[in-house]
C-alpha cells in the first residue's frame, strides 16, 4: 500500500484528503481480515475431515486384522476337524474293519464337505481383504490430498500474516497480481 499524498494546507493536511485514504486503508484490512477468517475456517474444516478420515481408516484396519483372525481361526477349527476325524477313524478301525471303512468314507466326506466350505469362506475373505486393501489405499490418496490443501492453507495463511505484518508487501503482491 503506497502512503498517500495529501495535499498541504494551512494547518496540515487536509482533512478530506487524509479521511478518504484512512477510509481506504480501513476497508482494505477489513477485506484481509475476512479474508483471513474464511482460511482459518476452511482450515478447521480440513482438519475435522482429516481426522475423520483417520478414524476411518483405523476402523478399517481393525476390521481387517478381525477379518485374519477369524481366517486363522476357520483354519484352525479346519485342521481340528480333520484331526478329530482322522482320530476317530483310527479308534474305530482297531474295533471293527468293516465299521471302519464306512465311518472313514464319511469321515472323509464331511472332512471335504468342511473344507469346501472353508474354502469357499476363506476366497470371501480374501475378497473381502482385498477391497478394504482397495478402500484403504483410496483412504490413504484422500488423506494426501487433504494434507497437501492443509499445507498449501497454511502456506498461504502465513502469506497473509507476512501481508498483514507489512502492508508494503500487500500493494507490491497487488501490482504482481496486476501484471500476472
Amino acid at each position: 500500500m503506497e502512503m498517500p499524498d495529501f495535499k498541504r494546507v494551512i494547518r496540515g493536511y487536509e482533512p478530506e484528503a487524509v479521511d478518504q485514504a484512512w477510509a481506504e486503508t480501513d476497508r482494505q484490512l477489513s477485506e484481509a481480515n475476512a479474508a483471513n477468517k474464511e482460511l482459518r475456517l476452511q482450515i478447521n474444516n480440513l482438519r475435522e475431515q482429516n481426522t475423520e478420515w483417520g478414524n476411518r481408516l483405523k476402523s478399517y484396519e481393525t476390521m481387517e486384522s478381525d477379518l485374519r483372525d477369524a481366517l486363522l481361526s476357520a483354519q484352525r477349527a479346519a485342521n481340528q476337524i480333520r484331526e478329530e476325524a482322522n482320530q476317530k477313524a483310527e479308534t474305530l478301525s482297531k474295533s471293527a474293519r468293516d465299521e471302519s471303512d464306512a465311518i472313514i468314507a464319511e469321515a472323509n466326506r464331511l472332512a471335504e464337505e468342511r473344507k469346501t466350505e472353508i474354502e469357499a469362506d476363506l476366497i470371501e475373505k480374501k475378497q473381502e481383504i482385498f477391497k478394504l486393501q482397495e478402500e484403504i489405499q483410496v483412504l490413504i490418496i484422500k488423506r494426501d490430498k487433504l494434507r497437501n490443501l492443509v499445507e498449501k492453507s497454511l502456506q498461504h495463511f502465513e502469506i497473509i500474516q507476512n501481508l498483514l505484518g507489512d502492508p508494503s508487501k500487500i500493494q507490491t503482491l497487488l501490482q504482481q497480481e496486476k501484471g500476472s
